[in-house]
């Protein structure tokens, strides 16, 4: 799978399609905004020994309903385009293991 940088996530005049970019890695390293070849949206290892690539709807709405659970009271007052902002304010990072099960959530004081 041709995997390539997404260079949308760069643009500060489009609405951040990646809302847990900066917050994902893969073990040790951020994964980085990206798309196939094929314009599926994901996350991608920077590392080029890893081929890990997650798609971006997925892990997203997974990450998301992880914060409703331990939220709800607020993520019901959250718009969709203020799930970032929400994410940023209580997560330090979620690293995902050798498959979507296997996710582990670092979250702030």
């Amino acid at each position: 799978m041709d995997i390539l940088v997404d260079p949308a996530h760069r643009d500060p005049t489009q609405s951040d399609l990646y809302i847990v970019r900066g917050l994902l890695r893969c073990g040790a390293d951020p994964m980085i905004p990206a798309r196939t070849a094929g314009g599926t949206r994901g996350y991608a290892c920077p590392d080029r020994t890893c081929d890990r690539f997650l798609n971006a709807e997925e892990i997203e709405q997974q990450v998301w309903r992880r914060y409703v659970q331990l939220n709800a009271d607020a993520a019901d007052i959250v718009s969709r385009d203020r799930r970032r902002s929400a994410l940023l304010a209580v997560l330090a990072r979620v690293t995902v293991g050798s498959s979507l099960a296997d996710v582990d959530y670092d979250w702030r004081d």
